[in-house]
C-alpha cells in the first residue's frame, strides 16, 4: 500500500487493490492506526472515520484492563458494504447467516469484519452507533482470546464479557422474573441457539455483576479457568445480577 498522506485523525491514508479478500480486484481505501489497517469503500468513508475515532483507544484500554500489551502485529478491519462481502470476509455460509450477524472477529486470520450501515439500508446515527459498539464487541474478543483461546472459557463468558465491555448492556429489556439460569446458558455452544436463549442480553448482565463481585483480577482468573465459577455463585446470583444492572442503569 502506498500512503498518500495523513488525515486529520493522524492515520495514514492510501488506496490499494485487495485480491485476497474477495478474490477479485476492487479498490479499497486504506487507513492505518497504530494497531489496525482499516479497509473501506468511498461510500462508507464517514462510517469508517467514526469507527476509526473509537477503535484504537478502545483496543488499548481493553488491553490495559486485561493486563496485556498490544500485539506487535496489527489487525485488518474490513468495512463491508454488502452482505455478500460480509459473507466472503467472515467465511459464513449463506444458510448459516442470520440477519443480526453484522460483525465478526477472526483471531487466526487477524481479521475483523463489520457490515456497513448501507448494507442494511439504515444510515441513521443510532444504527451507526449500534454498529460501532458491535465492532468494539469484536475487538474485545480478539483481546480476550489471548487469555483463553477458542472460547474454551465457554460461549456465555466470552460473549458476556464482550457485551459488557463494549457498552452493550441492556438491563431495561431484561426480565427480573423470566430469565435464563446461568447453568442453562453455560451449556450452550451454538451461537445461534445461544442468541435465541437471550444469551447476549443476560450473559452481559451476569458478567457485569461477576466483575463487580470479584474485581477484575479475580474475574480474569475465572476467565482463564484457574478457579471454579460454581464455587463463587449463590442460588440467587441471576436475580441479583439483573437487579444490580437495572440499578446501574437508573443511576446513569
Amino acid at each position: 500500500m502506498k500512503a498518500e498522506g495523513v488525515d486529520l485523525l493522524g492515520t495514514a491514508v492510501g488506496h490499494m487493490k485487495e485480491k485476497d479478500f474477495m478474490g477479485m480486484d476492487r479498490e479499497w481505501i486504506q487507513r492505518e492506526t497504530e494497531n489496525f489497517h482499516v479497509f473501506y469503500r468511498e461510500a462508507d468513508r464517514d462510517f469508517a472515520g467514526a469507527l476509526i475515532e473509537r477503535i484504537e483507544a478502545f483496543y488499548q484500554d481493553i488491553c490495559r484492563r486485561a493486563y496485556l500489551e498490544p500485539e506487535e502485529d496489527g489487525y485488518d478491519l474490513y468495512v463491508c458494504g454488502t452482505v455478500e462481502e460480509f459473507l466472503h470476509g467472515t467465511g459464513y455460509a449463506k444458510e448459516y447467516y442470520q440477519d443480526w450477524m453484522v460483525g465478526n472477529a477472526d483471531s487466526v486470520r487477524r481479521r475483523l469484519c463489520i457490515l456497513a450501515p448501507r448494507g442494511k439500508g439504515d444510515l441513521s446515527q443510532e444504527y451507526q452507533e449500534y454498529l460501532i459498539k458491535v465492532m468494539l464487541h469484536e475487538v474485545t474478543h480478539i483481546v480476550f482470546n489471548r487469555i483463553c483461546p477458542g472460547n474454551r472459557c465457554g460461549l456465555w463468558l466470552s460473549e458476556g464479557t464482550a457485551v459488557c465491555l463494549a457498552g452493550q448492556l441492556d438491563p431495561e429489556h431484561a426480565s427480573d422474573r423470566d430469565y435464563p439460569r446461568l447453568a442453562y446458558l453455560a451449556g450452550e455452544t451454538d451461537p445461534v441457539a445461544f442468541a435465541d436463549k437471550g444469551g447476549y442480553t443476560y450473559g452481559g448482565i451476569y458478567v457485569r455483576y461477576l466483575m463487580e463481585l470479584l474485581g477484575m483480577e479475580r474475574f480474569l482468573s475465572v476467565y482463564r479457568g484457574e478457579c471454579r465459577l460454581e464455587e463463587l455463585l449463590e442460588n440467587s446470583f441471576e436475580s441479583r445480577a439483573i437487579a444490580f444492572c437495572k440499578e446501574l442503569q437508573v443511576r446513569g
